[in-house]
């Protein structure tokens, strides 16, 4: 074994051999040697027997152990625990368990456990709840004894879904009452002793869910709300107290439960429990379709409750106490916040109602201490057999103010007392007292519940008198919303009197969410008079203070009727209002829409900040200032705008009527002054159109203008003016016309744009003349004239002029520069129903050229105007640096049917001289006139020249009975204004002159002789003829006079001398007639003799004196009867002087 030393050897159990097995053990007879074990060798033989059992045992129970915890048996335990549970919840559902098993805890508890369990419908398939996994803990020492002990159960993972409960049998209002609390609270007393019992008798110490899941029914919205108990702790301690603590999470919200129920001798005596921040959103909030909050409350709530049982230690009593957190309460939209309240109830055994101990809520800003009972119906009225209970709550000392309302705190106190009768689901407040240092309301309430359907809701109330501030805040932000809104943010301060409210609101009005509660005319009505109000207006309207009317609200109209208030701006100006209306047709429409209808006196700046403020804005564009207005005015604004800016309103659409009274603009409207306008100011959003009597410049007129009112107006700038004018009135308004108008004038004056305007004259009261042209109308005589005015620096456009009057016509443009004429042209003159011609005229340097051409002109009344009392000369040019007149016309038509055919006229005036004359023309006998000057020693002499002197006397209408005759007249001028000359006319005749036959037929006195008696003959002078006319003539300011008269015929002769006309028309002239003239002048040819018996040269022995005298154009002839019997020079003793 050499080469195995030093290895080990190893004995296995196969290498040992048991003694009788060896072969000296083989033999027939062997031989056995017993040798008893010592005492040593006993004691470790019982020892092998226990551990051998122990092993035993433990080998038995960690095969046990191997077997519970690998699974072995949990195949036989499922279909178990499936039969088992299927019996248990009976047929409607069908239970199936997904895995048993039974496991050891960390404890050496045995610990059932059953997975997966779902429990569905059997009809419908759905699932009703699933479990996780339950677990329960069973003593295995106390299992052994025969005994079952349950030490402690888990649950977890547990899923419901009550929308697939059966719904159980509703709860009869009817049958509910007061005073069954009482019995009811003795039965969950009992039930609790119930289930005290089972823990104590299954040995249950604690119980613990996790992961517990209730999913609720859809709400409306489609929103699924989830309740989940994380962690829920059921403990039992050796005292009797069993406490039930844990976490719920609805919606995310996490709430905290503590329940204990204490006991004395297994009996229950006391329970107390508390939850804190338990979630009431999910089931009392509704939502509208876009997610957003509709009706019911938001927030949470802790809840402590504490109840005591009848025994002989303890007394009975219920008490509980509501924690409300902050949160917000919502109807139709609109939240109120809710900043906490604690109500606390208890109830009163002795009197078998619920009391409601003092109590405190808040809500925003209000403060409400509450206090009441309720109590069964027939408990307040034994004859009363309707099932219901009886109302009582009380209200004191209560502080309320709305975040919006502008107004101080209000305390009040309420009191309602009324009835629900549970029967008919009604509630009944007929007592509704509202008290306050502000005011009282009665008032009373009904709703009634009509099952699915909204209920129907009737509210009334009398508010004999209050202030507008208690209104304001007792007003609920729930009830006719929008108004209310209105009322807050406008109505400040006041009284209200003779208040009524009445609101009905019938069964299932109220939809719901995205179903607005718009009440109508029928469902709501609220009025009330106001006095001292001040009512605040949108824009920059100022606030009406003082207000003095009437409110009323139907349905979605609210109106307000202004009997009076006032408005002062931020300027200190004030307007009085005394009457009108406020009215917002429909509040629950957007955008919220006002109509403002108010009549308003004051200054006429107020009244016109009045009109300019927003939203009005009735001023703007129209170039006037607040400040240009001065006076008193009244002023009707009607006004439609929005009241929210933010709903994007149209714009403002208004009329503002504005009565002025004595009213002055400050500013002047294109260089006029316009003061002391009565009329009507209309204004709107295209507009301002006035329509007034006024002075323009001092000038009283009517006055019509149209403004358009901002950039985007598409009406025309629009101005008439109508007046009666003098002379000055009308420089003021048109000046320049004076050379052309002279009197009254009725004028029109209308803006055409920015620099033109047209004007229309009414002319029959005023006279016309046109300058270097002679002609002129009367005053009396129809006329109208129209024509354009522009106006640019000193220049002053007058075109497009039409004058159409009695018989007369033009049409042409004027242009004048400052006052003065500048230029004139007619293209169509028609004077008299005779002319057509065209006068054209220039101003150069104050030296005006004047053009005259066409057919035909009727100079007769240019030849009436130089013979009036007024007239003169062609043209008086002293005022300025004179004329030259250029005619050439066919025809120039005079009196008698006499005309000048191919007339031609140029006439130069320089500082009132005759500088050139150039005249030719043919009269009807075909003979020539002439007019020219000629200059003499440096002096320029008019000369006018014809063939046929009876015709120009013709035309002239100087003298119609002279036939023929060669006239050659010469005018001489000093200054212009003093004319010299002399007149001759040869060889023409007289015809048919009445007054030279006067003169020989009348005889000297009575029983005197006649001139034809003196000389025994008939004097036949019917048709004189005549070898000369002569006579110097002197024209000076105005009159004509002449001396050394003499006309010389065959048969007569006259010597003449006088006035012919003065400047008032006048004739003065005297002179001698005398007869057989060619023989009776011979006695004046005498040597010695002639001068005593001819009485001079050209004179006759016997003649008759003669006076002419009176209006030119009619003279009266005087005949001195007494001259015919003096010869000679005593004839002049009788002549008249």
């Amino acid at each position: 074994m050499a080469e195995i030393r030093g290895e080990k050897v190893r004995f296995t159990r196969k290498d040992m051999i048991a003694l009788h097995e060896l072969p000296s053990a083989q033999v027939d007879d062997p031989i056995i040697v017993h040798c008893p074990p010592p005492q040593r060798r006993r004691t470790r033989r019982v020892t092998r027997y226990c551990a051998s059992f122990l092993l035993f045992l433990t080998v038995a129970f960690g095969l046990v152990l191997a077997a519970i915890e690998t699974g072995t048996i949990d195949g036989a335990l499922e279909a178990q625990a499936q039969s088992a549970l299927n019996g248990a919840i009976g047929p409607r559902y069908q239970a199936t368990v997904g895995s048993t098993a039974i496991r050891i805890d960390n404890t050496w508890r045995i610990a059932l456990e059953a997975r997966d369990v779902d429990l569905v419908e059997v009809a419908t398939g759905k699932h009703l709840t699933k479990l996780g996994a339950m677990r329960m803990a069973v003593d295995p020492l106390a299992l052994l004894s025969g005994k079952l002990t349950v030490r402690h159960m888990e649950a977890e993972n547990i899923s419901l879904d009550t929308a697939v409960l059966p719904a159980g049998d509703p709860l009869d209002p009817a049958n509910m009452r007061v005073d069954d609390l009482p019995p009811a609270l003795e039965q969950v007393f009992q039930r609790l002793d119930e289930a005290r019992g089972l823990i104590e008798r299954t040995g249950t110490g604690s119980m613990t869910i996790s992961g517990f899941e209730v999913r609720f029914p859809p709400a409306r919205d489609g929103k699924i709300s989830v309740l989940k108990v994380e962690t829920l702790q059921l403990t039992r301690t050796p005292d009797g107290l069993v406490r039930v603590e844990g976490a719920l999470e609805l919606d995310g919200r996490v709430a905290q439960l503590d329940i204990k129920a204490t006991a004395v001798n297994n009996v229950t005596t006391g329970l107390q429990g508390r939850v804190n921040g338990v979630e009431v959103t999910p089931f009392l909030l509704q939502h509208a379709p876009d997610g957003s909050p509709r009706e019911g409350l938001e927030g949470s709530l802790d809840l402590d409750i504490s109840a005591s049982r009848q025994t002989a230690t303890t007394t009975q009593a219920i008490k509980a106490k509501l924690l409300g957190r902050p949160g917000t309460f919502y109807f139709d939209g609109v939240g109120q916040a809710l900043s906490g309240a604690e109500i606390n109830v208890a109830y009163n055994f002795s009197k078998q109602s619920i009391e409601i101990l003092p109590s405190l809520a808040r809500l925003g800003l209000t403060v409400v201490p509450i206090s009441g009972a309720v109590i069964d119906l027939d408990r307040l009225n034994a004859d009363d057999k309707r099932p219901g209970i009886g109302l009582d709550l009380l209200v004191s000392g209560a502080r309320t103010q709305s975040e919006n309302s502008g107004e101080d705190t209000v305390m009040f106190d309420l009191k309602a007392g009324g009835r629900y009768l549970s029967g008919e689901r009604r509630l009944e407040i007929d007592q509704l007292l509202v008290s306050s240092p502000m005011g009282q309301m009665a008032g009373s309430l009904n709703l009634s519940l009509h099952g699915k359907v909204s209920p129907e809701i009737s509210f009334g109330a009398q508010l004999p008198e209050m202030k507008v501030a208690a209104v304001k805040q007792l007003w609920p932000f729930w009830m006719a919303r929008k108004p209310r809104d209105w009322v807050m943010a406008n109505m400040f301060g006041g009284d209200i009197t003779n208040g009524s409210i009445a609101v009905f609101i019938p069964a299932g009005r109220m939809k719901g969410p995205g179903m607005p509660l718009n009440l109508d005319g029928d469902e709501l009505r609220i009025s009330f008079d106001i006095a001292g109000n001040r009512l605040v207006l949108p824009g920059d309207i100022p606030p009406l203070k003082d207000l003095g009317g009437h409110f009323d609200l139907k349905g979605e109209r609210l109106s307000v009727k202004i009997d009076k208030a006032s408005a002062t701006f931020a300027s200190k100006r004030v307007v009085n209002v005394e009457g009108g209306n406020f009215t917002i047709a429909q509040t629950y429409t957007k955008p919220l829409m006002a109509d403002l209808d108010i009549k308003v006196t004051g200054k006429a700046d107020a009244v016109a900040e009045l009109a300019s403020a927003r939203p009005v804005n009735g001023l703007r564009g129209t170039g006037l200032q607040i400040d240009d207005f001065s006076g008193k005015a009244s002023a009707n604004v009607q006004a439609r705008f929005g009241l929210i800016s933010d709903q994007n309103p149209p714009k403002p659409d208004f009329k503002a009527q504005v009565a002025l009274d004595g009213v002055d603009l400050a500013r002047p409207m294109e260089g006029h002054k316009i003061a002391n306008v009565d009329g009507k100011l209309v204004i709107d959003p295209q507009a301002a159109r006035l329509d007034a009597k006024g002075q323009i410049d001092s000038v009283p007129a009517d006055i019509m203008l149209v403004e358009p009112v901002g950039k985007e107006s598409e009406v025309k700038r629009e101005r008439v003016i109508t007046a009666s004018l003098t002379n000055v009135q009308r420089e003021k308004l048109a000046p320049g016309l004076s050379d052309i108008i002279d009197g009254t004038v009725a004028v029109e004056l209308s803006r055409i744009d920015d620099k033109r305007q047209a004007v229309k004259l009414d002319l029959d009261k005023a006279a016309l003349s046109i300058p270097y042209v002679g002609w002129t109308k009367g005053s009396g005589i129809s006329a109208k004239a129209s024509f354009e005015v522009s106006k640019t620096d000193s220049r002053t456009d007058i075109e497009k002029f039409v004058l159409n009057g009695d018989g007369f016509s033009a049409r042409g443009d004027i242009s004048l520069v400052g006052s003065q004429l500048s230029a004139a042209n007619f293209s169509s003159m028609n004077l008299s129903p005779s002319d057509n011609f065209a006068v054209t005229l220039k101003q150069s340097k104050g030296v005006y050229d004047i053009g005259v051409t066409g057919d035909s002109a009727d100079l007769r009344p240019i030849i009436s105007r130089m013979r009036s009392p007024t007239g003169g000369g062609v043209a008086d040019s002293s005022s300025d640096g004179g004329a030259t007149v250029r005619l050439r016309l066919s025809r120039l038509i005079g009196f008698n049917d006499e005309m000048i055919r191919n007339a031609s006229l140029l006439l130069t005036i320089r500082g009132g001289d005759v500088k050139r004359l150039d005249l030719t023309g043919v009269t009807n006998n075909g003979q020539a006139v002439v007019g020219e000057t000629q200059s003499s020693n440096g002096r320029d002499i008019i000369s006018l020249t014809s063939g046929d002197a009876g015709s120009l006397a013709r035309f002239a209408d100087l003298y119609s009975h002279m036939r023929g005759g060669l006239l050659n007249i010469k005018f001489d001028s000093k200054n212009g204004s003093e004319w010299y000359g002399t007149i001759d006319v040869r060889n023409f005749s007289v015809v048919n002159e009445q007054r030279l036959q006067s003169m020989v037929t009348t005889p000297s006195g009575d029983g005197g002789r006649s001139l034809n008696s003196a000389v025994k003959g008939d004097i036949d002078i019917s048709s004189s003829k005549f070898q000369r006319g002569f006579a110097r003539l002197m024209y000076r300011n105005g009159a004509m006079s002449l001396d050394n008269g003499l006309v010389r015929g065959e048969n007569i002769g006259a010597t003449f001398q006088g006035m012919v006309k003065d400047a008032n028309g006048t004739m003065d002239m005297t002179g001698t007639f005398m007869p057989a003239y060619g023989l009776n002048r011979l006695f004046g040819e005498l040597p010695l003799f002639g001068a005593i018996l001819g009485n001079g040269r050209d004179r006759g022995l016997l003649g008759i004196t003669f006076k002419l005298s009176g209006k030119f154009s009619k003279p009266d002839l005087t005949v001195n009867p007494l001259s015919i019997i003096a010869p000679g020079v005593f004839r002049q003793i009788f002549e008249f002087q």
